[in-house]
């Protein structure tokens, strides 16, 4: 039985304490029927949006730390070495720019979704990151660590790589995106 984990004296005790309390009266909805669905409206390339931000599910679990100090870098293996070496030597010049230097965990993940999303839709191809080097007190620097987990996540990263110091060093990353797919 499925009370059986009660004593008599819960049970008693229990339909004592229930013994004015009244059901909720029970709401009736009238459910409309049509005969045919609605039709479905379909959407030609031109009228389409873009993909939502809120799509990007980044796991924020990190088997790794990287400390202050470290260098990050990631290249998708569809990525050359010598476009890989380009980007590592800041020789492919950033077109935008995104400070997350500061920033809350979940503040940080929502403006580099938008960032990704929103570049990616501008036809930019190298980006710059400033995560900063954290670390304070020795311990390991929170965004930096999230950066190096979530940009592998994003279908839109060919690679990433420390900037140059001119750049913010290992307190930033260089960041490539795919080449948009042209849209018939």
């Amino acid at each position: 039985m499925a009370d059986d984990f009660m004593s008599d004296e819960d049970k008693a005790l229990f339909r004592e304490h229930m013994r004015a309390v009244k059901p909720l009266a029970e709401k009736t909805k009238k459910v409309k029927i049509t005969s045919t669905p609605p039709p479905i409206r379909r959407m030609n390339k031109q009228t389409r949006t873009p993909q939502p931000t809120a799509s990007y599910h980044l796991s924020d679990f990190i088997s790794e730390t990287v400390h202050s100090h470290s260098v990050l870098s990631y290249a998708h293996p569809s990525i050359t070495q010598s476009r890989l070496r380009h980007l590592k030597n800041g020789a492919i010049a950033w077109e935008a720019r995104l400070d997350l230097h500061g920033l809350q965990t979940e503040e940080a993940r929502k403006a580099l979704c938008q960032f990704i999303h929103n570049q990616k839709e501008q036809n930019k191809r190298c980006l710059l990151i400033i995560h900063g080097k954290g670390g304070h007190l020795g311990a390991p620097p929170v965004i930096k660590n999230l950066i190096n987990r979530w940009l592998p996540q994003f279908d839109e990263v060919l690679a990433f790589h420390s900037a140059l110091a001119k750049d913010g060093g290992n307190g930033a990353v260089y960041v490539l995106l795919k080449k948009n797919k042209l849209e018939d």
